[in-house]
């Protein structure tokens, strides 16, 4: 019978050719154990580097190795590795050398069943938790549902792959699929050998330990989704196969420990199988864990380029690129005096001593290879990765400052691999659960709870999708007593301009959600719940992380926000008020001229700010280093400014950070009042409309009065032609404090979602 096998066939065996990129792909150091990175059989692959030429992709979404090779490692692609946004989908340098397709790895058979009778009925469906990478071998951890935890290992000796699995099972047969070829059973005539004759070369596997290894040919039926660029935005394809394959299946005798070892190699010829099959040994494998890559304080890292009469800025001495690529996408304080920090190239280093003097401070990396994170979080003492692909738990289980142990804390989101399939967060909520922001630019309708929020258990597993509609939500946090949830969003399609939400259950935000929002809204407009602030373009055009201000010891505006803009590679500042029972308020200018794109924000418990940031070709930012770290403190001397705004039904009352010249301040003409709103739509970005909806304009609004407090901390204006639903931008024109001194910042920018009933 030949079945409609063919272009299935072609995707088994061969590895998927890529259009060759512009720009060269980028390749992990050979000393690296591992790399999560999406790939053309399963977006949610590990890659193995069991040697410098022979590698292992593991898919830990369908549980199996979906692809060997012999060659170099993986080509990766993307922003962060080649520099480029498309192709994003990386590929195996090499010669692929044989894979499994998408069914369990396990079956459910009684004891001593012959494996020909073993159906996809009989399946039993592992359940992924992590990987270990202790010792320096990376071991792949899963539960088989009613039976047991399975520690499944990987490694190369004498020329050959060798998966080694241990189990405890309670009485009962499973039978373990370890290969599933196009081509012949084959005898060796060798107890505990079997093989397939392929068309170019025989497949052998090798059972060592106590069981039965057998091959049969036999129907199987099955789908496999190809994961592409253009399938990201569109769907992705996916090819059927219903036919015969090969399949060597190890059945291990019903031990209460079970452990047995399966050696899979090729060979040109059935003669040289025979041959190496016979002689083949272990070779005894040293397995170490890698020494922990300390750095210490560059003395000649560049000096911070922020001059400021109210804030001092440092840059911490970061080591070059070459040693550290530092673009910072995560940061949590993991001891009162130690950071912990995650880069965009999914590394995570330690800052130690990172409020201490900086020539002090060392830098370990705890891990690498991880899959883009952007977000880091600190919860019982382990660190918490928003991968692209899921929440992972790091830990470090002997003490040697590596993490060697990786689990999933949750992956329940569809991931398409594209250069913009960011998951934002971790943090926790008010309840202890976490959230995480996913982003909906560049996907389609069917890739779940893609632009959603979503809300996990602390334990992990199922998300519950709660608010929807974000584009790029580059900042996540909770802010005040009751830990409300805010979200930066990011300026595109559907999105007038950056802005801040208070993401609520039930709401939307602008941006089309996919599943499970309903299909025949996805791309249309919608009734849109308006953002807490919307920045003004011109001073945000990429908002990125939140910071609450906390201490007072970092100057007079605790209890505010900064809020950072990556490509003009600023901080600016937000106030925020209740009005009818939403959040709505202020923006200000904060700081500028940091060393690159204001990323990721941590206030020490030292009163300092950090500041994580970082650019690369692909996204640019007004700053010349390709990334920094620097802290924020501040002099001790205030600076005149509106500390807080408050709206009244006729007006603004402002709040001074020092008594305010009278005169100067009721003067009719020392202010000017405008108003403008973006409109909603799915071009990219919004110009201004004023109150006639005339395109670049904007609304003058009648300054009626000025009236300062006896105390000279406050002014109250009153307003003539004001609405709601508009940003109300005031700027005080010679404002002067009681001494005669300028306004730090002389205008902001207020969103008027509703004006005060009383």
């Amino acid at each position: 019978m030949k079945p409609f096998y063919y272009l299935a066939v072609t995707a088994i065996t061969t590895i998927a050719a890529a259009k060759k990129p512009e720009l060269p792909p980028y390749t992990d150091p050979a000393d690296q154990l591992i790399r999560m990175a999406p790939m053309t059989k399963s977006s949610r692959s590990v890659v193995v580097n069991l040697s410098p030429e022979l590698h292992l992709a593991f898919d830990t979404q369908q549980l199996r190795t979906h692809t060997v090779w012999k060659g170099g490692g993986l080509n990766l692609f993307g922003p962060c590795y080649h520099g480029a946004k498309r192709p994003f989908i990386c590929h195996p340098n090499g010669d692929r050398l044989w894979g499994n397709p998408p069914v369990s790895m396990w079956r459910k058979t009684r004891e001593g069943k012959e494996v020909q009778s073993i159906t996809n009925q009989n399946r039993c469906v592992p359940r992924y938790k992590g990987f270990s990478t202790r010792g320096g071998r990376v071991t792949f951890l899963y539960r088989l549902p009613q039976y047991t935890d399975v520690q499944h290992s990987v490694y190369a000796s004498n020329g050959a792959i060798v998966q080694s699995l241990q189990l405890n099972r309670p009485k009962g047969g499973l039978a373990f699929l370890a290969h599933a070829e196009m081509g012949v059973p084959t005898d060796l005539n060798l107890p505990g050998a079997v093989a397939i004759q392929r068309d170019e070369d025989v497949l052998v596997a090798l059972l060592k330990g106590k069981g039965l290894i057998t091959a049969t040919k036999s129907q199987l039926q099955y789908e496999e989704e190809q994961f592409t660029v253009e399938g990201s935005t569109k769907g992705n394809k996916t090819l059927k196969h219903n036919g015969e394959l090969t399949q060597i299946y190890i059945i291990p005798d019903a031990n209460p420990k079970t452990q047995f070892d399966v050696v899979s190699f090729t060979a040109p010829d059935k003669g040289t199988a025979q041959r190496m099959a016979r002689n083949w040994q272990h070779t005894k494998v040293e397995f170490s864990d890698p020494k922990p890559v300390i750095l210490p304080a560059n003395p000649k890292a560049r000096r911070s380029f922020v001059f400021n009469p109210y804030y001092e800025v440092e840059a911490l001495p970061l080591s070059a690129l070459e040693e550290m690529n530092l673009f910072v996408t995560g940061m949590d304080w993991l001891t009162p005096s130690d950071l912990a920090v995650c880069t965009y190239t999914g590394e995570v280093w330690i800052i130690e001593k990172a409020t201490g003097p900086a020539k002090e401070m060392k830098f370990r990396r705890f891990a690498r290879g991880m899959n883009e994170p952007m977000g880091l979080l600190v919860k019982d003492g382990m660190i918490h990765l928003g991968n692209k692909a899921e929440i992972t738990r790091l830990q470090d289980t002997d003490n040697d400052g590596i993490a060697d142990l990786f689990e999933r804390v949750s992956s329940d989101w569809d991931y398409t691999g594209s250069y913009n399939s960011f998951s934002y967060g971790p943090v926790l909520d008010r309840q202890g659960n976490f959230v995480v922001a996913n982003a909906g630019h560049a996907g389609h309708w069917g890739a779940r709870h893609m632009g959603w929020a979503l809300r996990i258990g602390s334990d992990g597993g199922k998300a519950e999708p709660f608010a929807s509609g974000f584009r790029e939500p580059n900042g996540i946090k909770t802010f005040g007593p009751d830990k409300d949830l805010f979200v930066t969003d990011n300026q595109g399609a559907w999105i007038g301009a950056c802005k801040l939400n208070h993401v609520k259950d039930g709401r939307f935000y602008g941006h089309p959600t996919s599943i499970p929002a309903p299909k025949d809204l996805y791309g249309k407009p919608r009734k849109l719940d308006p953002p807490a602030v919307w920045f003004p373009y011109k001073w945000v055009r990429s908002a990125s992380d939140i910071v609450e201000i906390t201490d007072d010891r970092f100057g007079p505006f605790k209890g505010q926000m900064l809020v950072g803009d990556f490509q003009n590679a600023v901080l600016t500042r937000v106030q925020l008020e209740k009005v009818n029972g939403e959040w709505q308020g202020a923006v200000w200018p904060f700081l500028k001229g940091f060393q690159s794109g204001v990323n990721r924000l941590a206030l020490g418990n030292d009163g300092q700010l950090y500041v994580g940031s970082g650019k690369v070709k692909a996204w640019a930012a007004n700053a010349p280093a390709f990334h920094a770290l620097e802290r924020v403190k501040f002099k001790g001397r205030t600076p005149f400014s509106v500390k807080n705004v408050r709206a009244l039904p006729d007006g603004f009352e402002l709040t001074f950070t020092k008594p305010v010249d009278r005169e100067t301040a009721e003067a009719l003409d020392g202010f000017d009042v405008w108003q403008y709103r973006y409109d909603y739509h799915k071009n990219y970005g919004s110009p201004e409309f004023d109150h006639e909806g005339r395109k670049d304009r904007f609304t003058v609004i009648d300054v009626k009065s000025v009236t300062v407090s006896a105390d000279n901390l406050k002014a109250t204006l009153k307003l003539a032609g004001w609405k709601p639903g508009y940003i109300t931008a005031v700027r005080a024109l010679d404002v002067r404090d009681a001494k005669g001194g300028k306004l730090w910042n002389d205008t902001f920018y207020y969103t008027l979602n509703q004006i005060p009933q009383h």
